[in-house]
């Protein structure tokens, strides 16, 4: 199904097999292309589903699948289906029908693939469990700096109603419906995204962590979810992250307590029930996203006019009717509206999300900059032969005169791209895939606007070039030290933006749009 490590941890992450990027190509001198693939078959989520139960424990060693017959009806899927993710699995030595037994997960001696599986998923967890950390710093302190009080009183209030109760699938629950619920408050469509496409993944994570707590851990969880709760009722940024910060160092313990001994066999019904919920994202809300996506950085536009259903369907590798769902789906959300003279069109407040904006710039150079230093380290520590010679080949076409600016742009993030394959890291790089335009537009505004990183090519390959040393020379310090002085650059030209906007009479919006 997958063949390597990195490609399996983005699998678990995204819900299906196929891959977006070709990660081997990241190195290579050519256009790069974040694309996602929208038609995956609907029997590759399911093994991918099955796969992350199996990955995480919820399907141990040993363990009885129950019949076709069931699974079709949990998932929502024909049995035709069912049996190809099944023979998908088999064919990967992951499962095995035992005569007279049913079909089973195979035992750790009879499979190499196990462990590796196993150790992809704990890898993600611990990943994920990071930046989680991190985003819900970011979006709470987003969220009492610029939310209307109003907003803010409603987030209060969503935030201390009740828990769903216990089992370890409610309180994960609990857990993603408190971040979306934050996120959305906060204002920032940035956050918003990002918490909506690892939703799948916040459930394994806090699952995993939860099924480990008793009441007294559930309990103490929820007294610092009514403390935050109450912090933002009042405003009060510092109680409002100490009890941010109390909750994840409970989290943190939960994840170093072991399993409680003689849980046994899981019963057939948790099973279905865990597959009915763990199906990926549908095909629909694929394209919802992908064209908001497009809308945002003003790629989906031919002229005032929105590329017509034909063109996205052929664009997508999908029906028009697809396509015309998702259409409904951006209208109802008041991104796009039909206009009888122009047909559809973009919302003019709308469009150009992550470039007109400063505060979404501010948003992207504070993830990329968490993204980028963590994944320097890591690169340093885990990068193969391989990597290091496409890192190499990249700095030195960076160093080449009379390089055109598009080249220049795409080189940078090709080496920063490649510098998260060396990493292994699963999260940073679908982070990259969900916000890939916005990715995009930040770094063409970055480094083609004056106030910003225009024009300072020689800074900018001093610092690839300590990084790239760094990394080469397995100094995971020296390398985080690098990047960190890298993105914080940026960083601390958004903020001198940001507190002198008067710079900027016309706005970004204006200077984005005489520059298209």
């Amino acid at each position: 199904m997958l063949g390597t490590a990195l490609e399996l941890k983005l699998s678990l992450l995204r819900g299906e097999s196929a891959c977006p990027m070709d990660l081997a190509d990241f190195g290579r001198l050519a256009a790069i292309d974040l694309r996602t693939q929208t038609k995956s078959a609907r029997s590759d989520r399911l093994a991918v589903a099955m796969l992350e139960m199996i990955a995480s424990g919820r399907l141990p060693p040993g363990a009885r699948l129950p019949p076709e017959r069931r699974i079709a009806e949990a998932a929502s899927a024909s049995r035709v289906c069912v049996r190809s993710a099944l023979d998908r699995l088999k064919l990967d030595g992951y499962i095995e029908a035992v005569q007279g037994s049913g079909t089973r997960v195979v035992s750790l001696e009879r499979s190499e693939r196990l462990i590796p599986l196993i150790r992809a998923n704990q890898e993600n967890l611990e990943d994920l469990q990071d930046f989680v950390a991190f985003l819900d710093r970011c979006v709470l302190d987003h969220l009492l700096r610029r939310a209307p009080d109003a907003a803010l009183a409603r987030a209060a209030d969503a935030v201390a109603g009740p828990c769903a109760g216990p089992g370890t699938r409610a309180p994960a629950e609990d857990e993603l419906r408190l971040r979306l619920v934050l996120a959305e408050a906060s204002g920032s469509p940035i956050y918003a995204m990002i918490t909506g496409q690892l939703a799948r993944g916040i459930r394994s994570l806090f699952g995993s962590r939860l099924r480990a707590a008793g009441e007294a851990g559930l309990g103490r969880l929820d007294g610092e979810r009514l403390a935050l709760a109450a912090a933002l009722a009042r405003r009060d940024a510092a109680a409002a992250q100490a009890a941010l910060a109390s909750r994840a160092a409970i989290l943190r313990g939960l994840a170093s307590t072991p399993p409680a001994a003689g849980a046994g066999a899981p019963r057939e019904e948790a099973i279905l029930r865990d597959l009915a919920v763990a199906s990926p994202e549908q095909l629909k809300d694929r394209l919802t996203r992908e064209i908001a996506g497009m809308i945002a950085t003003g790629h989906a536009r031919d002229g005032a006019r929105l590329l017509s259903e034909r063109r996205l369907a052929a664009l997508f590798g999908v029906s028009r009717a697809s396509v015309r769902e998702a259409l409904a789906a951006l209208k109802a959300e008041g991104i796009v509206v039909a206009d009888e003279r122009c047909g559809t069109r973009a919302v003019d407040a709308l469009t150009s999300l992550a470039a007109a904006d400063l505060d979404h710039l501010q948003t992207m150079s504070r993830l990329r900059g968490y993204l980028e230093v963590w994944a320097a380290s890591r690169a340093a520590e885990r990068g193969s032969d391989r990597d290091f010679a496409d890192l190499r080949r990249i700095l030195a076409e960076m160093g080449r005169s009379h390089l055109s600016a598009r080249r220049r742009i795409d080189l940078d993030l090709r080496l920063h791209l490649t510098i998260a394959r060396a990493a292994g890291s699963a999260v940073h790089l679908y982070i990259t895939e969900v916000l890939r335009d916005l990715m995009t537009a930040y770094f063409d505004y970055s480094l083609t606007t004056p106030a910003i990183g225009g024009g300072r090519d020689a800074m900018l390959l001093r610092h690839h070039t300590q990084i790239v040393t760094a990394i080469l020379a397995r100094d995971t310090l020296a390398a985080g030290r690098a990047m960190a002085e890298h993105c914080g650059a940026f960083s601390d030209r958004y903020a001198m933006l940001d507190a002198d906007r008067e710079m900027l009479p016309c706005g970004l919006a204006a200077d984005l749009a005489a520059r298209d």
